[in-house]
């Protein structure tokens, strides 16, 4: 008796979790754009000023790439979680060679010069969209028309911006994070409402090596709390409730999906842009890295074990301009 009324608990205590109502109501935007290239150029200094005030590693200073004036396009580029700007800076610079201005911001908390600091436990997703519209709002003074692309995390983000910016042009997100890979889509929003009532612990990214990960980058952090990856989660549940209701307001969303992806769940990730397709097909388009390629997570950063960069890069810039010119 006692095993059949443990069992009635537990399985109680599932169905609890499982179907909870679960408040998906997140951070409204709110746009104010610049007006002009002077006035973005001296916001991005003063952000500048600030990751050099909050002590950011040389090389995570938020980046511009400029030709002294405003150009057609911008480009912006959004540095995945644990990273920091500098992931993104051979790409970005290629993307200036192209003639685009390029704009690589310092995400909040990141990037600092103790790869072992406390910071992201001030992570939030209520600070991701509103350092996402700040960033979106100096863009309007470095191009006329503004492409975003970010990676994992950052890809969250990025979606959240096509799905509530209208003044975004074109939105590429590359392995977005909607759920994880480990997770089978079917249990997907049972982990989500799990994660949501965890208390906050440390994660490494390798259990094993710890902060001696061999494969680390020398400036991305070795760990991270649980709960702003659960931040995270969170916004990607905003977005996905939002992409049911409605179309996104960017005039373009592409998503870069990893076929032999590790780490977060594709599946989630076709999800959302079913949820789209349904509204408005001609807005969505996806593109894919074959499997056989056998790719990391990662597919930015150079010197990541099992990225081909110099193979990926000539792709990456290829389907930008390919959208460019739909």
């Amino acid at each position: 008796m006692f095993w059949w009324f443990f069992s009635l608990i537990l399985l109680s205590l599932i169905l609890w979790v499982a179907f909870r109502p679960v408040s998906v109501r997140g951070p409204a935007s709110r746009p104010e754009p610049l007006t002009s290239y002077e006035e973005a150029v001296a916001t991005v200094k003063s952000m500048q000023d600030a990751d050099n005030d909050d002590l950011a590693r040389d090389v995570c200073i938020t980046k511009l790439y400029d030709h002294g004036r405003q150009t057609e396009h911008v480009i912006v580029l959004l540095h995945g979680f644990t990273n920091c700007p500098e992931q993104f800076t051979e790409l970005g610079k290629q993307y200036y060679e192209a003639g685009h201005n390029v704009f690589i911001p310092r995400m909040p908390h990141h990037g600092l010069s103790d790869r072992l600091t406390d910071a992201l436990v001030h992570f939030t997703a209520e600070g991701l969209v509103s350092f996402g519209d700040h960033v979106i709002d100096i863009a309007h003074g470095l191009g006329k028309k503004i492409t975003v692309m970010g990676i994992s995390g950052s890809g969250t983000l990025a979606a959240w911006l096509a799905q509530n910016r209208s003044d975004v042009d074109y939105v590429f997100a590359i392995a977005p994070m909607f759920g994880l890979a480990f997770v089978p889509p079917s249990f997907t929003r049972l982990f989500e409402r799990i994660a949501l009532l965890l208390p906050n612990f440390f994660m490494w990214w390798d259990p094993r090596t710890k902060a001696d990960n061999p494969f680390s980058i020398y400036y991305a952090y070795p760990r991270y709390p649980w709960r702003a990856l659960v931040e995270i989660v969170r916004l990607a549940m905003v977005t996905r409730a939002q992409a049911e209701k409605s179309p996104p307001a960017a005039k373009s969303f592409t998503v870069i999906i990893n076929d032999a992806e590790p780490a977060v769940s594709n599946a989630e990730i076709l999800k959302l842009l079913r949820s789209w397709q349904k509204h408005r097909s001609d807005k969505v388009h996806e593109y894919h890295f074959e499997k056989d390629m056998q790719l990391p997570h990662d597919v930015i950063t150079p010197g990541v074990y099992g990225a081909l960069i110099t193979d990926l890069q000539p792709r990456l810039m290829g389907v930008v301009r390919e959208v460019h010119m739909l």
